[in-house]
């Protein structure tokens, strides 16, 4: 993908994750099971919605997920649009990991989490390797930089975002785990010969402080 060759269709992307689910909050691997935003990732919904509202979107495409959809409803409704929900855009699969406390596995669940940490082509069962979810996303980021208009919205999940930004950023594609994207972050992506990023918080003293660069801390 050469982001050059966009550059008439697309020139600036916002990035958010969805807003804390139940499953954040009781820290279980939620991958593509389905969980309801908390109080609080429905305030960050309402935040990411005021940070944007004197930013003139075209569109907003989310993952396929409840989580997403409802993070990016806010948005939609105060700009008009539509929301274009896209399955390729799911978080990864953790296949049998689904749905336990990512802090509280057995010995064989956790071998295979480290093993799926460890290795890009390792599938957890029933699960997808981060390899091939990686090609998903990127293969699904290609198409919609063909056709998104300027100043769109993609809300999706933290490993899905940090694919993406990993690739419109020209970051090392095999360390994506490098990012630490966070729900209480927006960013602000330009898309130029050399791409950069912005950091909008959302909440919090500093809600709607942009920062310059990529912050994840």
């Amino acid at each position: 993908m050469n982001n050059q060759q966009y550059l008439f269709n697309t020139k600036r992307i916002f990035l958010a994750r969805h807003g804390e689910s139940v499953a954040n909050q009781e820290k279980l691997l939620s991958g593509q099971l389905e969980f309801p935003l908390t109080d609080k990732g429905k305030y960050q919904a309402q935040w990411l919605c005021d940070v944007l509202k004197n930013n003139k979107l075209s569109a907003i495409y989310t993952s396929s997920l409840t989580r997403a959809v409802e993070t990016a409803r806010p948005t939609a409704e105060y700009h008009k649009l539509d929301i274009q929900t896209l399955d390729d855009l799911k978080e990864i699969h953790f296949g049998v990991l689904q749905g336990k406390a990512a802090n509280e596995l057995d010995a064989e669940a956790q071998a295979l989490w480290m093993a799926c940490e460890s290795d890009m082509d390792f599938t957890i069962p029933g699960g997808e390797s981060f390899r091939a979810f990686q090609h998903r996303i990127l293969d699904c980021l290609e198409a919609l930089l063909q056709a998104m208009p300027d100043n769109s919205l993609i809300v999706a999940h933290r490993n899905t975002n940090e694919v993406i930004l990993s690739k419109l950023l020209g970051l090392d594609s095999t360390n994506d785990k490098g990012i630490n994207v966070k729900n209480k972050y927006l960013y602000e992506i330009q898309l130029d010969a050399l791409p950069s990023v912005n950091t909008i918080r959302l909440g919090g003293e500093f809600h709607g402080k942009k920062f310059v660069g990529l912050k994840d801390e």
